[in-house]
């Protein structure tokens, strides 16, 4: 009679296992379900990131590039990001070269437009050398024209030093008050400002 209420009792517990095993399967298939559904995957390095603002209060989704001290006075402004790409560099194939064009408004109330090309290396991210030219449109670049180089040269004799960061994963560049001057003569100056601007590879 006990050995026939234990076989009994040993039934009931099994099919209580049984239960207990398919109710844990439901629940770490809902659950792999769920980080699927919420994006769990890795391609946020080959994705396309949103703008990133360098300001508080600049608005979500807009890239904004500061340009500081321009001289002449009228290349100085703050900038809205219209196209930021890279792609191969004219310099050498195993480099890239981003270009960032923004619009503005100068101090002088003028429409302003700056175009800045920045070469660098797609692993490490060591920037090359950085231009800048501005004027009234991408047509007309003829408000000055500055620039900085990893190392000194004829061209470009200003060291961007430590002031341009990239990072060739997230894509995304950094101007850290990164000071820009024309040759020689010294004639144009400009100061670029802007926190982690994202951009595309073409």
């Amino acid at each position: 009679m006990v050995s026939e209420g234990i076989k009994g009792l040993h039934g009931v517990l099994r099919r209580i296992a049984l239960q207990a095993r398919s109710i844990q399967a439901v629940l770490m298939l809902g659950a792999m379900t769920m980080v699927a559904a919420c994006g769990g995957t890795s391609d946020g390095a080959t994705g396309t990131p949103g703008f990133q603002s360098p300001g508080a209060g600049s608005g979500s989704g807009t890239a904004i590039l500061r340009v500081l001290n321009a001289f002449p006075t009228t290349g100085t402004g703050t900038l809205t990001v219209i196209s930021s790409n890279s792609s191969v560099s004219s310099l050498s194939s195993n480099y890239r070269q981003l270009v960032i064009v923004g619009n503005g408004t100068s101090t002088n109330g003028a429409t302003l437009t700056h175009r800045i090309t920045v070469d660098y290396d797609p692993v490490s991210g060591s920037v090359l050398a950085v231009t800048d030219t501005w004027g009234t449109s991408t047509a007309s670049q003829d408000g000055g024209f500055t620039g900085c180089a990893l190392v000194a040269s004829q061209n470009d004799f200003q060291l961007c030093n430590n002031t341009v960061f990239i990072d060739p994963v997230q894509r995304q560049i950094t101007f850290n008050n990164t000071l820009l001057r024309s040759n020689n003569t010294n004639t144009y100056t400009s100061t670029l400002s802007a926190i982690k601007l994202s951009f595309t590879a073409l």
